[in-house]
């Protein structure tokens, strides 16, 4: 059965039912970012596991204040505005090193639409932990990639200016020009499908300017699965604080970070988000940042339970 619209004041009312202090804006808060947005995208570290079972709705913990859940759910919006910055530039990066090894190993005329030019598909890099059958998978990536491609070579009203001027004047477009119009995602595969030799040749580029030193293709295979992950997070605008890619979460993402950005910007990250975290001190539960962990025994102790 559907839930009935609640106006704002029965919205009030339903937390301080529950056991959540409530101020005078909280009403105009709710009004103008939605209860759905910061209850429910943010209220389980605050609720009363214990109490709930038996209670027919969520139960808080005793304490608890709304303006101390909406002070998460505005550090998580920095925080995605943090990440989304630096994830951009990672994402160019990691293209560009990606499509010029590619071009540089085929630099004939519509080679990426060539199926000979990719890996054969039992031997297709895959994680460590990879358990379905590699053949399978790669042939189903292998299609699903050549229709992308295929499909960004036809003229709509969705065709960027540079890839219509390419298909118009030579009829056919360059990689180096069609990687603009190529989401992370579609560049993840295009690199996981790629034979040794390139794969190697784009960690060769990436490790010119990166701090980690010699960067695998397997490292590099990760990195992307890790930052498109939560690129998609940030981009579409989900919880990030206790995200996690495959049981990685975020420090995990910001060492992808560091390993595939240029030195300089690879050390600021951390000044960067201090000026994050700071304005928050004193102001979130520790508690709700261990979930920013991969490891519980990195966890600041500040931070633990």
């Amino acid at each position: 059965m559907a839930k009935e619209f609640k106006t704002i004041g029965e919205l009030v009312d339903l937390l301080e039912s529950r056991g959540v202090k409530t101020d005078e804006k909280t009403s105009s808060v709710l009004q103008r970012e939605g209860y759905y947005a910061i209850v429910n995208g943010y209220k389980d570290t605050f609720l009363d596991r214990a109490a709930m079972q038996s209670s027919p709705g969520d139960v808080y913990k005793k304490g608890t204040t709304f303006r101390q859940i909406y002070d998460l759910f505005l550090f998580d919006r920095e925080l995605r505005a943090f990440c989304l910055r630096y994830l951009i530039e990672a994402e160019a990066c990691m293209k560009n090193a990606v499509v010029y090894a590619f071009c540089e190993k085929h630099p004939e005329a519509n080679a990426y639409l060539e199926r000979s030019n990719y890996v054969r598909p039992r031997d297709m890099l895959v994680p460590k932990a990879f358990r379905k059958n590699v053949e399978t998978e790669a042939n189903k990536n292998l299609a699903d990639l050549m229709r992308r491609l295929n499909g960004k070579l036809g003229i709509s009203s969705r065709t960027p200016d540079c890839v219509r001027h390419y298909l118009e004047s030579y009829g056919e477009v360059p990689l180096w020009v069609l990687q603009n119009d190529l989401t992370f995602g579609n560049v993840e595969h295009f690199y996981q499908l790629q034979k040794r030799g390139v794969q190697n040749a784009a960690c060769r580029i990436i490790s010119s300017w990166s701090a980690a030193g010699r960067i695998g293709a397997r490292d590099l295979l990760t990195a992307f699965h890790v930052l498109v992950g939560f690129r998609n997070i940030c981009a579409h605008d989900d919880r990030l604080y206790c995200a996690s890619i495959d049981g990685l979460h975020f420090d995990a993402m910001l060492n992808e970070l560091r390993m595939v950005l240029p030195l300089e910007r690879s050390e600021e990250l951390g000044s960067t988000l201090a000026s994050v975290i700071d304005p928050f001190r004193g102001r979130l539960d520790p508690r709700a940042l261990n979930a920013m962990y991969t490891n519980p025994k990195d966890i600041p102790m500040e931070y633990r339970d």
